[in-house]
């Protein structure tokens, strides 16, 4: 699991968690994280630029030690593909530094493997006309009529911190420190949205005609000990 060549550094760390619900007070748990850098701030590496429809312009480029996806035709987006990356098979979490440039819709939609239901879902921050942010899709539903729906305002120019968490019978997705989804998945059918967006899998990330940076990519392998 997590074994990536050239780039990419591993860090053991020991720390204290909280974890959040919606149902009662933090639970403090002790964890054990190995941290995977997935962006060196000097090129895509493992990434590759998503052809979205044949004959599609360039969109993404490294800039300043950040990736820049410009406003796509609607789409941009980026994909992990190399034979060395593993995609996560148990808990783990990913975290992204990302901010909003210029765009009306969806900055970051981030596509991840869900390896209990052996499929993949999507977290959509700001879609459906820049406010919508949920998980597509849940129970065939997307993120627009599912229950994890709910409408944040993103703002231009402001760093954000988007943070995927998918432990066994659970996703939980955060913005900055607000827990914005916390889904159990036990008896959910989880997949991804029928179309253009299946190009992100099995571990990706998109924009809808928005303009965007991402200053990191960080992915955790996270051990509960009871």
């Amino acid at each position: 699991m997590f074994k990536l060549k050239h780039t990419i550094t591993a860090v053991a760390i020991l720390n204290s968690f909280s974890c959040s619900s919606n149902k009662g007070p933090d639970k403090k748990i002790s964890i054990d994280e190995s941290v995977i850098e997935l962006f060196d701030g000097k090129s895509l590496g493992i990434w590759e630029e998503i052809q979205f429809r044949e004959g599609n312009d360039a969109n993404v480029r490294i800039e300043n030690g950040k990736i820049i996806f410009d406003r796509g035709d609607p789409l941009t987006g980026i994909a992990i593909n190399d034979s060395s990356f593993e995609p996560p098979d148990d808990e783990y979490e990913i975290i992204i530094k990302a901010r909003k440039i210029d765009g009306r819709d969806f900055f970051c939609a981030l596509t991840f493997p869900v390896p209990e239901k052996n499929s993949y879902c999507t977290f959509v921050t700001g879609g459906w006309g820049g406010q919508v942010t949920g998980l597509s899709n849940i129970d065939y539903l997307d993120a627009n009529r599912n229950i994890t729906r709910s409408t944040l305002n993103y703002d231009h120019d402001r760093w954000y911190i988007i943070r995927v968490k998918i432990t066994h019978g659970r996703i939980r997705c955060w913005i900055d420190k607000r827990l914005v989804v916390n889904c159990f998945i036990e008896d959910k059918h989880i997949s991804m949205r029928p179309g253009p967006i299946e190009k992100c899998q099995p571990f990706g990330i998109a924009s809808y005609e928005t303009t965007v940076e991402f200053e990191s990519i960080s992915l955790r392998k996270v051990l509960i000990n009871n």
